[in-house]
């Protein structure tokens, strides 16, 4: 997981990178902690590079959706993530984005 280095827009942007599954989410939900008790005008997930994902992650976004102001997905969703969100119905709750860009936009 990597922080991007802040725009100017106020938006807190995180991007995901490789297998996140219970035992290897425990970084990102820290970052998202750290979010919360510094909350920025806008919340950023980059799942762009997420190679695999499960239930961790899953409630990791969910969580950061209830918590975090203007929290988006930013995509392009990769298959098998697409896939989780969709069978879990989570794709109706969060906000997904095609990309960083449209997020920021948002």
């Amino acid at each position: 997981m990597t922080r991007l280095p802040d725009s100017g827009d106020g938006a807190l942007v995180l991007v995901l990178t490789g297998e996140f599954d219970n035992g290897t989410v425990v970084p990102f939900g820290r970052a998202l902690s750290e979010a919360r008790a510094a909350p920025a005008v806008r919340t950023i997930i980059d799942v762009s590079r997420v190679a695999y994902a499960d239930s961790g992650l899953l409630r990791l976004l969910l969580e950061g959706h209830r918590r975090l102001p203007r929290f988006t997905v930013a995509g392009p969703l990769p298959p098998q993530l697409r896939r989780l969100l969709t069978f879990s119905g989570a794709v109706g709750t969060l906000r997904i984005a095609p990309d960083v860009d449209a997020a920021r936009r948002a």
